[in-house]
């Protein structure tokens, strides 16, 4: 909507700034710096409570929500949602305002009823959130002290009931002792910047030597999914054809992304090496297909600097060392393995495990009978009954993130894997209890529990064993870099079980049926420029086009460019045949040939108050394919691409009987001609908001 206004010359220059709290400082330098004649346009998180900005706002639209993290008691999880912020939230938001000005506004999305329901003070943190991670902390700065009666301490206090299963949580994956002591893990986890499930599972990751795809699934894990699908229990009665038409848009791009590989950690993974490989090959694409282009960007561009901070983090902690067998490199000989990769999920994600009760044709896990698929995962087919998706289980066993009683993100995993890394580091012989026709019965914990024969049993017992030797060693010593020497006999060990590891996992994932897994290579972890929209800052930038082209400066100083501007602008559209690609075309086509084909008719009516469009049309399917200004730059007439989509002509047609506009006439005759401005409008505004166009066709 912006670039269709600026484009007609009802705005000044514009920047689009997105606030969040993991930017970085030449982010906010270039909002800080932004020139004083540009309106600001900044999407903001809620750090704008708390970030002092030498910037000030004219205009602050408040949605009044705000996104929490609230700790379920009743289903052992922790769940995102929107809730109405307070009253003084809203005054810390309105504080963004320029307090000098006379014409500043500030404006709420909510009713004055809403407006007086509201609390007038936010709700304790501690409270709410989920409390593992500050029990560590506890625990470090107090550790002859019992957690629940130092946070009972506290201005606000935790529920009893929330400390409690924080605490047993923590034993369970043993970053605490049965009497409430810090473990090496626990040391540990204190100091990866992530909540200690995931920090859990970067340490498999590290001694499975696969941590770069293990890094991005963590990293996914604590940002936002730019494929998550909205889900309400009254699914059927509220959706309209639209929210379907998304919903099985979005459906459709987790499966081809999934690649049939029953996990939705791989989305994560394709998804960000799919985007670092376009980042990686050329500079980032300045035109708009849609707003999922522009929402995914923000999205992986954040991704990629936590990424950073966290590789930073495993450093500082010397849990990733600069030299040695310990390097980054050395740590990622079995990136490209993802049956190894999902071994070390098993590990990290417990206790976070369903199984496939065949019988009954659901899913359970220790918390519950009866598991449900959230529409987010790819282990059910969209909206079908679970008891048909089931029947193509390659295996029973599930490792997951809940929501409720819902399985939101999940990936299918080996028996054999949950056998090595689940439970305890320590299976004790009383574990294991004979069963009939030589098996044996090997209870991994109060709730998982296998059957195997007795010599299968024996193995893995031994392998888990040499394997947590290694795990325990690891943690414990991990800042002695020379113990982690080439030579020494720890990382001889670790190397062979690793090894062989993976061929016992490739070799079971095939013969349980699973597809082939595509290749997964590992990128050396940079830290990627965050430049995607202040890139598209700069290229909507009007006074930068002006500064780069000297005949414009030498006829008229710029002070008396902004009265033009300042004025209504009109536009011209023109219609480019072409029988080649979008893509091709921009490739292909040269200065001269523009200027053959364009120069004649746009040279006579180009002027600093008139823009001139030109609409790309492929007359072959009937279709538009982009929408370029044209101008000139140091006397050269060039086009520069706004916006790039795929649109039938009959969708336009259709459009202008909608509001009485004469339908054009694409018949292909002239390789350049105008068209009527009504018309080149709505086509600009299909191109501007296709993402909101279902046509019922």
């Amino acid at each position: 909507m912006l670039l269709s206004h600026y484009m007609c010359g009802k705005l000044q220059e514009f920047s689009i700034f997105l606030l969040h709290e993991n930017m970085g400082v030449e982010y906010i330098d270039e909002l800080v710096n932004a020139r004083k004649d540009t309106d600001k346009v900044v999407l903001a998180t809620d750090i704008v409570e708390s970030l002092p900005l030498q910037v000030s706002f004219k205009y602050v639209i408040d949605t009044a929500c705000k996104q929490y993290s609230v700790y379920n008691c009743i289903n052992y999880c922790a769940e995102h949602r929107y809730e109405w912020v307070a009253k003084d939230c809203l005054l810390r938001r309105e504080s963004l305002l320029d307090g000098a000005a006379s014409d500043t506004q500030c404006f709420r999305l909510l009713s004055k009823s809403t407006f007086n329901m509201l609390t007038e003070s936010s709700p304790a943190q501690l409270q709410r959130i989920q409390l593992d991670k500050i029990c560590l902390t506890v625990k470090a700065l107090s550790p002859h002290k019992i957690i629940s009666e130092y946070l009972g301490q506290t201005i606000s206090p935790p529920p009893v009931i929330n400390v409690h299963h924080a605490v047993q949580f923590l034993k369970k994956i043993e970053a605490l002792n049965e009497v409430e002591e810090l473990t090496w893990l626990g040391c540990r986890l204190l100091d990866i910047p992530v909540p200690c499930q995931l920090g859990r599972m970067l340490i498999y990751g590290i001694l499975l030597q696969c941590i770069d795809p293990v890094l991005t699934i963590v990293t996914s894990l604590s940002t936002a999914d730019p494929l998550s699908i909205p889900f309400t229990e009254d699914i059927d009665s509220l959706w309209d054809r639209f929210t379907i038409y998304i919903q099985n848009l979005i459906k459709n791009e987790r499966g081809r992304l999934a690649d049939n590989q029953f996990s939705d950690h791989f989305i994560f993974l394709r998804l960000f090496q799919d985007w670092q490989t376009s980042q990686k090959s050329k500079m980032p694409i300045l035109y708009f297909t849609n707003e999922y282009d522009f929402i995914l960007n923000g999205l992986m561009e954040q991704l990629s600097f936590i990424r950073s901070n966290i590789v930073s983090s495993l450093r500082a902690a010397h849990l990733i060392h600069f030299r040695g067998t310990m390097t980054m490199q050395n740590l990622n000989v079995l990136s490209g393995n993802w049956h190894v990769v999902k071994a070390a999920l098993t590990g990290g994600m417990y206790p976070n495990i369903c199984v496939l009760d065949v019988n009954k044709s659901c899913l359970k896990s220790a918390y519950s009978e009866r598991v449900h698929l959230h529409p987010n995962t790819v282990l059910r087919d969209f909206l079908e009954p679970f008891s048909s998706s089931a029947l193509n289980f390659r295996s029973p066993w599930v490792v997951c993130t809940k929501q409720r009683n819902y399985i939101l993100y999940a990936t299918m995993v080996l028996p054999l894997a949950v056998a090595m890394f689940a439970g305890p580091s320590r299976i004790r012989t009383s574990q294991i209890s004979p069963s009939q026709n030589d098996n044996v019965n090997v209870y991994i914990d109060e709730w998982l529990w296998m059957v195997m024969p007795k010599t299968v049993a024996e193995l893995v017992i031994k392998t888990r064993q040499c394997f947590y030797d290694g795990y325990h060693e690891f943690l414990k010593h991990c800042s002695d870099q020379d113990k982690w020497n080439a030579d020494s006999l720890l990382m001889v060990n670790q190397g062979l079980i690793n090894e062989t590891l993976a061929k016992v996992f490739e070799n079971e994932d095939l013969a349980v049926g699973f597809s082939k897994t595509p290749n997964i290579h590992y990128h050396p972890i940079v830290k990627l420029p965050t430049t995607y929209l202040l890139t598209v800052n700069r290229h909507f930038s009007w006074n930068q086009e002006i500064e780069d082209s000297q005949d414009v400066l030498v006829k008229r100083p710029l002070s008396s460019y902004f009265d033009i501007h300042s004025h209504f602008i009109e536009r011209q559209f023109f219609v480019l045949h072409t029988k080649e690609t979008c893509e091709d075309f921009y490739k292909s086509s040269s200065t001269p040939f523009i200027e053959s084909v364009l120069g004649k008719f746009a040279r006579p009516i180009e002027s600093p108050n008139r823009h001139i469009f030109v609409i790309l049309y492929k007359k072959n399917e009937d279709e538009m394919l982009s929408i370029s200004r044209a101008k000139t730059i140091n006397g050269v007439f060039t086009l520069k691409e706004y916006f790039r989509n795929v649109i039938p002509v009959y969708e336009i047609i259709e459009a202008c009987r909608s509001i009485s506009v004469s339908m054009p006439n694409f018949d292909g005759r002239l390789m350049s001609s105008l068209i009527d401005k009504r018309v080149g409008n709505l086509i600009m505004d299909l191109f501007a908001f296709r993402h909101h166009w279902i046509h019922k066709r």
